[in-house]
């Protein structure tokens, strides 16, 4: 038995002995030294060494290099230090057949928000994810929604305070997170926001095609109660206001010519008591871009520019809000959530009482007066009747936007916009001498009672997909206007120079009724966009007295507009380009309008400092607006093709950008050609309004400078236009404009001052439209009622911060309009009376004018 058990012990070792021999003999080893050396070039070495069959992507492994040194290794040791920082990995199915294969992993959405350790929200913070080097920013309420693999770490960060780390595999998305980051009490709060500032407020963008103020610095300027978009809109060059209104006047476009977009549906009034303030209310605008021109395809409906103004939305997760006073008077912001999560509202309600804004302006003669019923002067006199006028205003607006969050990536919003504003004014003229039965006569009251409102609602659903992006809205705008007048003017007609009682009334309503459809498809080597929108135009109009452009002419009350785009975004090299096409079918005409559009950035260097640009494109605008030289009220005319022709208009733009340290410079020169201009003189001319119809061309040059550094940022701008219209060959108006404006901005912890200055000059020039003299027995006189003086002006705000608990914030601000009380003319009115019997010729002068230094001090609380 002993004999037995070690003979089987001898053949057990003698058996396990050869076994290893064998399997040491049969297993292979591999030595390598690898210095960038092609990953494709290293697997076919291993295939040849150790006999096996290794299956691959070549996508997978393109442009993958090996380093590595390999000495007597293993097949498995020889993959892993082969595909070591690759981000492959190998599977064996058989024996000898391996697979490189990427690693599989499963994609997570993040929602939530990003506040401070006292529960405000962190706007636009950073969002960083390794290893997939993704990169965010939170919106402007700290909201943020991300998708990520479950093996990337997120870190949430912000200027000022501590960075947080999150491993996405560990983050529970049933429900939206909150991430609160500390303050790093190492930080100065003045050099968080000079950083944070730089960061998100350069208004000068290579990849841009328009001009976001709102949060760029001029938008930062502590105007009026808060941050005004509209102020900030008028300093950029080529932008300029005229008159008795606030709308834009761009490039040498008139003021219909430029779209006003809020939250997709268009506005056709924005001002406030002739552009003191707008309809635009700062607390709920999450952006505000102008497109100066050479926009895209997305864009229709005019032949100037854009100006696109986004609403944000309420927070679906706190309540917010405001409340304020002022000076000038008093609103209100409230946003709560409904359902947490899903479904939020908003509303905004802003009330003007006046007491500061009627002596803004102020209509006064600057040639003397002439008593009613004194004679005139047997060579030919001019006869002035002034106007002196203290206005009673009272205005309102309100906005309310609701949200309803169907998922992810379906989004329903409701909003709407309301406005009212009423003016009255009124004054006496008293006479000073007996009439003709020996007795003073009484005195004849002169009145002007006018309001304007406008009514707007945007519904709007937003859908995100993998490959596409669909926007689906529909759009109502109403514009009602009235007026009501009545003045006294000599009668030039009879000898005795009886005042004469005139009346004019206006009564107009305008409506717009839009369908869109936008749509974002992502393809392999670029991105194509398509769309529809189908508009209604709608107008009804009252004017005492009539004409014969109104009566005769301006018939068309309705139309209707079919529309199509498409374009295409991709690149070439360094070159980006979007080129496109929209299609109009207009029913008045019965006929079909082919825009062309292209637009290209060509990136010099590769950090994209500095970039060359280039669009150019045609434009088609079917209504227009045009003004009563006698009334001075405006009215919306839907065009007919014939009668009233369609505004046709060819873009060519080039410039470039250049960011250099702290400074940034944008340039860009324009050519704008136009056919189917008209001029406001033909609401008066008794039968021949076509010579008053004929052509356009503009072109200028626009620069914008900003030199940003620690607490302090500075901005000048300047524009040149030269505008022609040609009705005739001799009846032309032209009008030049030199744009010089100049802001500065510094901001230490809690205080932020801000001064900006203005200089415009304007010339105006008429051949043929206006007759140069008056007679054979007319004298040379002062009155040019053309001539617009030297505009000039200064403006100083500031605005201190202060904290009441952890849930609020005060804000005191102080803005002094025309710091050194410069008087400017803003526009020169001139309304015709005569000529009489001894051809002297009366006229109604009024100068619109500021008065001088505007005080507002306003008090904000915001929770």
């Amino acid at each position: 038995m002993k004999y037995l058990y070690k003979k089987i012990l001898f053949l057990s070792s003698l058996f396990l002995f050869i076994i290893t021999v064998n399997a040491s003999a049969q297993e292979e080893f591999f030595s390598a030294e690898y210095k960038q050396k092609p990953l494709r070039d290293a697997l076919k070495e291993i295939e040849t060494t150790f006999k096996v069959y290794l299956s691959f992507s070549d996508n997978a492994i393109k442009n993958k290099t090996v380093s590595a040194s390999i000495s007597n290794a293993t097949l498995d040791k020889t993959l892993v230090q082969v595909l070591a920082g690759t981000s492959l990995s190998y599977e064996i199915l058989e024996e000898q057949f391996i697979v490189i294969k990427k690693p599989v992993f499963i994609k997570k959405t993040i929602q939530g928000t990003i506040i401070d350790d006292e529960d405000e929200p962190l706007p636009y913070a950073t969002i960083l994810a390794s290893p997939s080097n993704f990169y965010a920013v939170s919106k402007e309420d700290g909201s943020f929604q991300i998708k990520l693999t479950t093996e990337d770490t997120i870190t949430f960060q912000f200027l000022g305070y501590q960075h947080i780390k999150m491993p996405v595999k560990d983050i529970n998305t049933d429900n939206p997170i909150e991430v609160k980051l500390q303050r790093d009490s190492q930080k100065l709060p003045e050099l968080v926001y000079e950083q944070q500032l730089n960061n998100v407020t350069s208004l000068i963008d290579a990849q841009s095609k328009g001009k976001n103020v709102k949060n760029s610095g001029i938008g930062n300027l502590p105007m009026s109660s808060q941050t005004d978009v509209y102020y900030a809109l008028r300093l950029l060059p080529g932008v300029s206001t005229t008159g008795l209104s606030s709308a834009l006047e761009v490039r040498g476009g008139e003021s219909d010519q430029n779209l006003t977009l809020i939250d997709n549906y268009p506005m056709y009034q924005l001002d406030h008591y002739f552009g003191l303030e707008s309809v635009i209310n700062p607390d709920v605008t999450s952006s505000a871009t102008l497109y100066a021109g050479g926009y895209d395809c997305l864009y229709g409906a005019r032949v100037s520019s854009i100006l696109d103004i986004g609403l944000k939305d309420p927070p679906l997760y706190h309540t917010e809000g405001n409340v304020g006073v002022s000076l000038l008077g008093y609103k209100g912001y409230l946003s709560t959530p409904i359902i947490k999560g899903k479904l939020a509202v908003y509303g905004t309600y802003r009330q003007y009482h006046g007491a500061i804004e009627k002596y803004l302006y102020d209509r006064a003669e600057v040639n003397g007066t002439v008593d009613q019923n004194s004679p005139v002067e047997s060579k030919g006199d001019v006869n002035i009747i002034s106007q002196n006028i203290t206005p009673d205003i009272e205005y309102h607006d309100a906005n309310a936007k609701v949200v309803y969050q169907i998922n992810t990536t379906n989004q329903i919003s409701a909003s709407y916009l309301n406005s009212q504003d009423n003016y009255s004014s009124s004054y006496q003229l008293v006479p000073t001498k007996k009439g003709p039965n020996g007795r003073v006569p009484p005195p004849l009251t002169n009145s002007d009672d006018r309001s304007w409102t406008n009514n707007a609602f945007a519904l709007n659903w937003n859908g995100q997909f993998a490959k596409w992006n669909s926007h689906v809205y529909a759009t109502f705008s109403e514009n009602i206007r009235n007026r009501h007048k009545i003045s006294h003017v000599r009668d030039s007609a009879t000898v005795i120079k009886r005042p004469r009682k005139l009346v004019t009334i206006s009564n107009q309503k305008f409506r717009d009724i839009s369908v869109h459809s936008d749509q974002q498809i992502f393809l392999n080597h670029g991105r194509l966009d398509v769309g529809t929108v189908y508009t209604n135009y709608y107008v009804v109009k009252e004017l005492i007295p009539t004409s014969f452009f109104s009566n005769e002419i301006d018939s068309l009350t309705k139309s209707n507009t079919l529309g199509v785009y498409g374009q295409f975004n991709f690149l070439l090299g360094k070159l980006a380009l979007t080129a496109g096409s929209r299609v109009w079918y207009y029913q008045p005409s019965n006929k079909a309008y082919i825009a062309p559009r292209i637009q290209g950035t060509y990136n010099l260097d590769s950090d994209q400092n500095y970039s060359l640009k280039f669009s150019m494109g045609r434009y088609y605008q079917f209504i227009r607006e045009l003004s009563d030289e006698l009334t001075y009220d405006a009215y919306w005319i839907i065009s007919d093709g014939e009668g009233i022709p369609i505004i046709t208009s060819n873009h060519f733009i080039g410039g470039g950008t250049a960011k250099f340290g702290k400074h940034s410079i944008d340039i860009e020169g324009y050519y704008k050609q136009s056919t189917g201009e008209m001029s406001d003189l033909i609401y008066r001319n008794p039968v021949f309004y076509h010579k008053y119809i004929g052509n356009g061309k503009s072109y200028g040059i626009d620069v914008i400078y900003e030199f940003n550094t620690k607490r302090f940022y500075n901005y000048i701008s300047y524009g040149y236009n030269n505008y022609l219209k040609e009705y005739t060959q001799q009846e032309t108006e032209k009008k030049r404009t030199h744009i010089l404006q100049l802001a500065s901005m510094y901001k230490r912890k809690r205080w932020k001052v801000g001064i900006t200055w203005v200089l415009k000059d304007t010339e105006y020039s008429f051949n043929n439209l206006i007759p140069e003299s008056r007679g054979p027995n007319i004298e040379n006189n002062s009155i040019e009622p053309y001539e617009i003086p030297l505009y000039h002006r200064l403006d100083f705000s500031s605005e201190y911060n202060f904290r009441i608990g952890k849930r609020m914030k005060g804000e005191v601000v102080l803005t002094i309009y025309d710091l050194y009380n410069q008087k400017n003319t803003e526009e020169r009115q001139v309304t015709e009376v005569g000529p009489n019997e001894s051809n002297a010729y009366d006229y109604i002068l009024t100068d619109v004018s500021q008065l001088g230094i505007l005080p507002n001090v306003s008090f904000n609380l915001i929770f």
